[in-house]
């Protein structure tokens, strides 16, 4: 008797849980009946979160805070929906004020609490490469997908000129890719610095200085490997170090050493400013004696670091298009974001912050809204943004790379020529 009475109750709690269940979302009233669009069946709803990485503090934050304002952007063009999926956005800081700059130890740290935070399927980030190689292995463990602005560094995808043994793989403990960036990496970038050396500046010999870090070597190297084959002697390569009060003595030897180009590999927030200086003062003015930086220094912020004057002539290379280049959807976004932050123009990776938040929701909207899911639409993502199109090789490369060299003039970086590159 207390069988059957129970098996009774059983089976009229089982027709309430129904009747809720077909009462509260059979319907879908607000969201319509229609739940398999870009997500899969009983997904209407879902609330994905994304964050961005970049560095908040220092010269840097004058980049970085336009690559936060940029993506906001993009996410409240899309009503803050990609797909079925609502997104949730947070900016997360890999700086510290005791550096001023990115760090280690917090770069480590984000990624962990990245793992550790429900329903995160998406990264944008890292700005410094050498927080991208902490990261990323954190980040592969656990599927979460990762789409870089601004990483130029070569080993983080591929084997390169200057790249480490064991790169790229060790950054992939799954053996399963989760990082794509939407710009070159610096192979292209020392290659194209190597050959504007030689047949636009003019110079046969050269010396070269990195910043010691994973990006600043990389592109330095890059440059070295490239060099003798436009012509190009280096009669020296030396990193610097950030901490030192100036670098004279540095820019002595160099003078002696019979250069007649420099080259920069490195970030201006390491102590580029007064490398810049002494450069100027002992070696003597950036036409006389040409100049070339990576895109770690083609930044606006140079100009006050340095001054003007120890700037003026210096050729710098960055993997983007201008933003006054752009086009179409390109050149609205420019117009729209300028408007929206009352600037009168946009720093280099802007638009790349912009183009990787549209990568990223584009593959969220393809999804099944779980990590695994994203992750494995993020290399078939083929789609336009407000830089072009962009579609990733199978190192998580961008399929279309382009390399643009900038003149420094009257206080600011002056565009001269975009050129493409395989």
């Amino acid at each position: 008797m207390k069988a059957r009475r129970a098996l009774w109750l059983f089976a009229f709690l089982l027709a309430v849980v129904a009747f809720a269940a077909a009462g509260c979302g059979g319907g879908n009233e607000e969201g319509g009946g229609d739940t398999t669009g870009g997500g899969g069946g009983g997904t209407e709803g879902k609330t994905v979160k994304i964050v961005s990485d970049l560095p908040l503090q220092g010269s840097d934050r004058v980049q970085t805070t336009q690559m936060n304002e940029a993506i906001k952007f993009v996410l409240a063009q899309k009503n803050n929906k990609a797909g079925a999926y609502n997104v949730d956005f947070e900016a997360f800081d890999d700086a510290t004020a005791a550096a001023g700059k990115w760090d280690e130890a917090k770069c480590a740290e984000n990624a962990r609490t990245y793992v550790d935070t429900e329903d995160l399927v998406g990264v944008i980030g890292t700005y410094n490469s050498g927080c991208a190689a902490i990261i990323i292995p954190i980040l592969n463990d656990a599927s979460i997908a990762m789409v870089s602005p601004a990483n130029t560094y070569a080993g983080l995808t591929h084997q390169a000129p200057g790249t480490e043994s064991g790169e790229p793989d060790k950054y992939y403990p799954s053996s399963t890719r989760n990082y794509v960036r939407v710009v070159a990496s610096d192979d292209n970038q020392g290659k194209v610095a190597a050959k504007y050396m030689k047949e636009k500046l003019g110079a046969s010999k050269v010396f070269i200085l990195d910043d010691k870090e994973l990006y600043g070597k990389g592109v330095a190297d890059a440059f070295e490997g490239f060099a003798p084959d436009n012509g190009l002697e280096v009669v020296g390569h030396e990193g610097w170090n950030p901490q030192d009060p100036n670098y004279r003595a540095l820019m002595t030897k160099i003078k002696a050493s019979g250069a007649d180009g420099i080259y920069i590999g490195g970030v201006s927030t390491n102590n580029g400013g007064q490398l810049m200086k002494d450069k100027v003062a002992v070696v003597g003015d950036n036409k006389t004696v040409p100049i070339m930086v990576s895109d770690g220094f083609v930044l606006s912020s140079l100009f006050d670091e340095a001054g003007a004057d120890n700037v003026e002539g210096a050729v710098g290379t960055a993997p983007t298009q201008p933003p006054a280049n752009l086009s179409g959807a390109g050149a609205k976004f420019v117009s729209d974001i300028l408007a929206k932050l009352g600037v009168e123009g946009l720093e280099v990776y802007t638009s790349y912050a912009a183009a990787s938040a549209q990568v990223l929701m584009e593959a969220i909207a393809a999804s099944d809204g779980t990590n695994e899911g994203v992750l494995g639409q993020l290399f078939k993502v083929n789609t336009e943004t407000v830089v072009g199109p962009m579609s990733f090789d199978e190192n998580g490369d961008p399929a279309s790379k382009v390399e643009s060299v900038y003149l420094a003039e009257n206080g600011v970086w002056a565009w001269q020529e975009t050129v493409s590159v395989s």
